[in-house]
């Protein structure tokens, strides 16, 4: 019986949690940043399946309880997993590789990354964890209602690779963790050019941050012509980029998919919306950051991923922390629990 810890209690980790443990494996969850982040334990999971057709009513995938949820990074390692996954929001990221770093010498499988963000992973990478390091490009959406419950909103071939930076490359980890994946019911692929996917994700994330400006699920924000071109803007000036470093062949074509990819998708509001909706701190640093920098070591100008970039440098400083400062101000007022 396979082992498998899970870094992380938001939907995509609970949704790898049910299915996981439906393939009989034993699943334990850790919140990233711990107890004082997790308002309620995790037991529970159930999972229903809305990519069918609206006409169609959803499908009851049933209730899994997990093994254990915990909040202690070395009772959590201690559990010798066969695979461990990250599926954190990346603002837990620099916690999150301190402990890994700190509790190395109880990692016994490899380590797989569901990450968004081009260059989020590498804290990781570059730390010498004496494990293989896989690296998840995740084309699928989960929504979470409440702790318990996730409704599975699209799902699309995902990808799994070894990255270019990674210390060990173990071929047989990374087919171990496909093959659990699959069986799952979690279509992946295995990738030789993993780092072009996470741009051509990346590119995605970022062109969908607009929604974020917007408060729009990403359905919405395609049918409005401003907001779609604000979209369309960020892609091409994604697509710039990657071209001049080496990630993007086939420029015309790169574009035309990234929007027929959006396009394609139902309304659902990402995280992203989600935290701007409760006042959270968003991922959009993590998200846009990498493309800025990248956009300036290769002399291409961004005016709209820049744009928005500042809108959300600004809002993540002073409009949450200000939101923050209300909490305390007021016993009446809590916080929103999203993504761990």
């Amino acid at each position: 019986m396979l082992r498998i810890g899970i870094i992380g209690t938001g939907a995509v980790a609970c949704y790898l949690a049910h299915q996981c443990k439906q393939q009989g494996c034993q699943v334990f969850l850790l919140s990233s940043r711990g107890i004082r982040h997790q308002e309620q334990y995790i037991s529970q999971i159930q999972l229903f399946d809305e990519t069918k057709s609206a006409r169609s009513a959803s499908q009851d995938l049933g209730s899994i309880v997990i093994d254990e949820h915990l909040t202690d990074y070395s009772e959590f390692l201690a559990k010798e997993f066969d695979q461990l996954y990250v599926c954190s929001k990346t603002v837990s990221n620099p916690h999150i590789c301190q402990q890994l770093s700190r509790h190395k010498r109880s990692l016994r499988g490899p380590v797989i990354l569901f990450q968004n963000g081009f260059a989020t992973e590498r804290p990781f990478i570059d730390e010498v964890l004496g494990v293989t390091i896989i690296r998840g490009v995740l084309n699928f959406s989960v929504t979470q209602h409440g702790r318990q419950k996730l409704k599975l909103r699209f799902l699309k071939t995902s990808y799994l690779g070894i990255p270019e930076r990674a210390r060990e490359r173990t071929e047989a980890d990374m087919l171990a963790a496909l093959d659990l994946l699959n069986r799952a019911g979690i279509p992946f692929e295995g990738c030789t050019d993993i780092e072009h996917k996470t741009f051509a994700k990346n590119t995605l994330n970022a062109a969908a941050s607009v929604c974020g400006l917007v408060r729009s699920g990403v359905e919405t924000a395609m049918r409005n012509s401003s907001s779609r071109t604000m979209i369309q803007s960020i892609i091409d000036e994604c697509t710039a980029i990657g071209e001049k470093a080496g990630y993007v062949g086939d420029s015309e074509n790169f574009r035309r998919q990234s929007m027929g990819y959006l396009m394609s998708i139902p309304d659902f509001k990402s995280s992203l919306v989600l935290d701007v909706l409760y006042d959270k701190e968003t991922e959009a640093d993590t998200l846009l950051a990498s493309f800025i920098k990248l956009s300036q070591s290769v002399d291409i100008a961004v005016p709209n991923l820049d744009f928005v970039y500042r809108y959300f440098d600004f809002y993540n400083t002073y409009v949450t922390q200000s939101y923050i400062n209300q909490s305390y101000t007021f016993t009446d007022m809590t916080l929103v629990e999203g993504d761990a």
